[in-house]
């Protein structure tokens, strides 16, 4: 089996392992905590992810590429590469926690709308989780370090076992506080999730790097060399960030905390479904970078293609999965009132994030071959194009506004974005990629459309036998239309997988 398909399996196996522990505390806490707390944890989870995604500084994707290309012949590079890394990031982590625990009482008065806790607590609890939230800065470092060295079983080990961690510590804690003392020790124990996957990553990282690498220094070399796509990616990931975010920000200042709760679990759930498109990309990024690094662009061709149609074939039967289960587990975390009033949203988001997923591979080459100025121009302009946009659905629909606002980003992306990786990067005429997405989307509707208009409003084993009968014919329509070398890709994958399990 290639490294590419190894790490694809590590980070599908591990995503889905997280998307399952994600939903173990939530009806614990929404049910014995109530809305505002759980929405102060996911607020203060939201502006940890657009504070750590802003000061990243494209430092994350650059180990990524560099220690994929040049670990095996440049080991003092990669070493002072890393040290000054962890010089910048546990520095941005120490003045990103003091930012947010000086600005986090004037973001309770001001921002927030609370309705059941007190404002000293809710200021108390925000500081304790943006502490232990804003430790993904340095744990992103040590990611892209596995993600470089393609080694990406680490990620998902450390990943999955801390949020289990955290889930059995939130049980634990709700099964033993009665009181108000009962937030106070689930933020406490939120943040120490973190920081024990942080350890866990120091520690697995010397089996691979010199104990001197893990420490903080500087060289400005490194700086120099590196500044120009650094400065790209971080633009990139700071204007990224901004717009998939912006839904839930815009949320907690027109609504009250509590409806940022329950959109916030729809799209925690939509999100977890992505991120299978996420671990693609990331085990993609090194194999991609190495072939460019290599100057094989026919060799990066063929890798992109068939990552490309893994990415648009097979995400769709996830997020239809998510949908057609939607009202039971809605109704099952929430009541079935609310969980009616999530259902537009679930499906919005589930449509703007496999667009997204249709997006993710030509973006992941374009970073990879050197041209992160493609997605920045792009996001630039969504800014003043998507931004205002979406501030006034959110204004005018609330929730269902929200999720049709991350649809519209992505209309955007198509019209604008899309050509210009498909002429500068790929060097093929757009209207292919076009036809590719429109026929998937045809596929999609026709078996996952009709079957959940049908089935929608019945019980709950009449949506199990239509989205399994869906599921059977998408899958058998898309292995027809697909490329031949595809369709040989598939057929050959069984024996490959089972050639390389026997010489494990």
């Amino acid at each position: 089996m290639s490294p590419l398909s190894r790490n694809i399996l590590w980070n599908l196996c591990g995503q889905g392992v997280l998307v399952l522990l994600g939903l173990v505390a939530v009806r614990f806490v929404f049910k014995q905590l109530g809305p505002d707390a759980f929405g102060l944890i996911l607020f203060a989870q939201t502006a940890a992810v657009v504070l750590v995604s802003i000061f990243d500084l494209g430092i994350s994707a650059t180990i990524t590429r560099e220690v994929a290309g040049k670990l095996a012949g440049q080991q003092p590079y990669v070493t002072d590469l890393l040290r000054t890394a962890t010089l910048i990031y546990w520095g941005g982590y120490l003045v990103l926690a003091l930012a947010v625990t000086a600005a986090a009482p004037s973001l309770m008065l001001h921002w927030v709308h609370l309705k059941s806790i007190d404002l000293h607590t809710a200021t108390r609890v925000t500081q304790i989780l943006a502490g232990g939230a804003l430790l993904a800065l340095p744990r992103s470092l040590y990611g892209s370090l596995f993600r470089g060295l393609q080694q990406m079983g680490f990620n998902n080990v450390i990943e999955a076992g801390a949020l289990a961690v955290q889930q059995l510590g939130i049980i634990l804690i709700l099964g033993f506080f009665r009181s108000s003392g009962a937030i106070m020790a689930v933020a406490v124990w939120y943040s120490a999730s973190y920081l024990i996957s942080v350890v866990a990553y120091i520690v697995a990282a010397r089996r691979y790097v010199p104990a001197r690498a893990l420490l903080p220094g500087y060289a400005p070399s490194v700086l120099r060399r590196n500044a120009g796509y650094s400065g790209q990616m971080m633009s990139n990931s700071m204007l990224a960030m901004v717009h998939s975010q912006s839904d839930k920000l815009l949320l907690s200042k027109l609504l009250p905390i509590g409806a940022l709760g329950t959109y916030g679990l729809v799209a925690t759930l939509v999100a977890g479904v992505a991120r299978v498109t996420a671990s693609i990309m990331q085990a993609a990024f090194p194999a991609f970078s190495l072939l460019h690094t290599q100057l094989d662009h026919g060799g990066l061709i063929r890798q992109y293609r068939k990552v490309q149609a893994l990415t648009v074939a097979m995400t769709p039967p996830l997020f239809a999965a998510l949908v057609f289960a939607g009202m039971p587990v809605l109704t099952y975390v929430f009541d079935p009132s609310v969980a009616r009033s999530l259902m537009a949203p679930l499906i919005l988001l589930s449509i703007g994030s496999y667009m997204n997923a249709t997006l993710s591979t030509p973006y992941t080459l374009s970073v990879a071959v050197g041209r992160p100025q493609i997605a920045v121009r792009q996001n630039l302009l969504a800014l003043v194009i998507v931004l205002p946009v979406a501030a006034i659905l959110v204004y005018r629909f609330g929730l269902v506004g929200a999720a049709t606002s991350w649809v519209v980003y992505h209309l955007f992306a198509y019209a604008y974005g899309l050509p210009r990786i498909s002429r500068e990067c790929l060097r093929q005429p757009v209207r292919g990629w076009y036809a590719h997405v429109l026929r998937a989307f045809a596929l999609i509707a026709a078996t996952y459309g009709l079957a959940f208009a049908i089935a929608s409003r019945t019980n709950t084993v009449i949506l199990i036998v239509a989205y399994v009968i869906a599921t059977v014919a998408y899958l058998a329509a898309s292995y027809a239309v697909a490329p031949r070398d595809i369709r040989e890709a598939i057929r050959d994958a069984p024996a490959k997988w089972s050639r390389a399990a026997e010489a494990a």
